[in-house]
């Protein structure tokens, strides 16, 4: 699963004291960044946070949208009217 967003829009949105989890390139403001890897470990360590359901993603109400899509969906989030991560199908 493909998730395009807007991090800066999190990092405005977030209250006091509040954390971002997100993935992002280097460079971004202080967060609790984690890469991905093909193995997949990293998303093992955020397993228990999302289980006990401390980290909640936050979906825009039109995901998810399958990859044929996927111009509509990058169109949509230039329009800044996405709330939360545009979730995409990959190519089945």
């Amino acid at each position: 699963m493909y998730i395009l967003g807007q991090s800066d829009r999190a990092f405005k949105a977030i209250k006091e004291g509040g954390k971002v989890v997100t993935i992002v390139p280097p460079g971004y403001p202080p967060a609790l960044v984690f890469v991905l890897t093909s193995k997949g470990s990293i998303l093992e360590k955020l397993r228990p946070y999302f289980e006990s359901g401390q980290v909640k993603p936050v979906l825009d109400a039109k995901s998810p949208l399958p990859f044929s899509q996927l111009i509509e969906a990058i169109s949509y989030l230039e329009t800044s009217r996405a709330t939360g991560k545009v979730v995409v199908y990959p190519i089945p």
